[in-house]
């Protein structure tokens, strides 16, 4: 475990330090080949390398980019399910640590990029927030990639428990606005959208977002959500079991990549409209009860550049239709297709239309259970 000894190493920088009689090959490189090594190890080992001697000790500030994960202040090896103590004492270790590392009398360079990940508990909001604003209100802080986790698998949470996430996450982005200035990465875990504005929260008020990755996340199964959002930066979107009844993508005019992993939808889960940059789709999808056949081309209308396709059935259900005609001009453009997960007594005549549908491809990848056919 992380314990309060990294934290003692973070702060005892200005400490003397004895010095060997001959400087070590290694101190007398220059900053940037330093930094250069550095930033090719864990943050841990970056902190501690500031005990070496006085020419090593205020390298970790003058890092371009960190990795600050609460998981690395775990115990290792930590239990599943992971204890709510160990979580509560991993944030105030990583807390300590934030503020060590956004110290002004020893971070004068600027931070370019931080990645940032932590548990969702509301005590302390109140740490992490005006940690983070102040780096980004000085000029300290540019990107920001942040990660709200939650340990709770999908099956053992409830709706007070999403919907108390759901509530966290509203009242930190709210209290502190700045984040949204540089929020360029973001990942929510077990979020329940019902009682927020789930368009206005990250589309509306994150207009630098360039990556979106909701886990386990409740829209509702029976609601309709769009987004239209022209001004939007929005380049990958990773949905990972999620629920929505409908997710229509009206306008994202910059999005490059989807990833829809295990839906909760008896019909086509989305559909497109104005998405002129789509370049890769990946939908996978198990076994749904009382789930309606897909017709691909139709979820694809609206789609024109797609040049990479990956359709994982996950080895259950098909839950699309052959088709050949209406699928040509979607597949237009078409080079890699990748057909995952098919139950090894499935024919494989639907297989065969999409080949015909796709005379450009240049890659073709199937499989059947776990066997890869060549």
């Amino acid at each position: 475990m992380l314990d309060s000894s990294f934290i003692m190493e973070l702060n005892n920088v200005d400490s003397p330090v004895q010095q060997p009689e001959e400087e070590d090959r290694l101190s007398a490189l220059t900053d940037d080949i330093l930094l250069s090594i550095i930033t090719r190890i864990d943050l841990i080992t970056a902190a501690r390398t500031s005990v070496l001697s006085t020419r090593w000790r205020l390298l970790p500030w003058l890092l371009p980019e960190l990795n600050i994960d609460v998981k690395d202040f775990l115990p290792v090896p930590h239990p599943d399910p992971i204890d709510a103590n160990d979580m509560h004492d991993a944030m105030v270790t990583l807390t300590k640590a934030v503020r060590s590392f956004f110290d002004k009398p020893r971070r004068e360079s600027t931070l370019t990029n931080l990645q940032l990940k932590i548990y969702s508990i509301t005590t302390f909001s109140s740490d992490i927030g005006p940690l983070v604003c102040g780096a980004i209100d000085s000029g300290l802080l540019k990107d920001l990639d942040l990660a709200i986790l939650d340990e709770t698998k999908p099956r053992d949470c409830d709706d007070p428990h999403m919907l108390r996430l759901a509530n966290d996450t509203d009242h930190f982005f709210n209290a502190y606005p700045s984040v949204f200035h540089c929020l360029t990465r973001l990942s929510l875990h077990n979020v329940c959208f019902y009682k927020l504005d789930m368009h206005h929260l990250l589309f509306d008020r994150c207009t630098q977002l360039k990556y979106l990755r909701l886990f386990h996340c409740d829209a509702g199964r029976g609601f309709l959500s769009k987004i239209d959002a022209p001004n939007s930066e929005l380049r990958v979107l990773d949905l990972d079991t999620c629920c929505f009844g409908r997710l229509e993508l009206v306008c994202l005019p910059k999005l490059e990549k989807l990833h829809w992993d295990t839906w909760e939808s008896e019909d086509a889960p989305l559909s497109f409209d104005s998405v002129p940059s789509l370049r890769e789709l990946h939908l996978a999808n198990g076994p749904e009860l009382h789930q309606n056949v897909i017709k691909l081309s139709e979820l694809l209308r609206g789609t024109m550049g797609i040049h990479t396709l990956t359709l994982d059935f996950m080895g259950e259900n098909l839950w699309m239709q052959p088709e050949m005609k209406e699928l040509s001009s979607a597949f237009s453009k078409l080079r890699m297709l990748s057909i995952l997960g098919i139950f090894i007594e499935f024919d494989l005549i639907w297989t065969t239309a999409l080949l015909e549908a796709a005379p450009s491809v240049e890659i073709l990848q199937i499989q059947v259970s776990c066997a890869v056919l060549t």
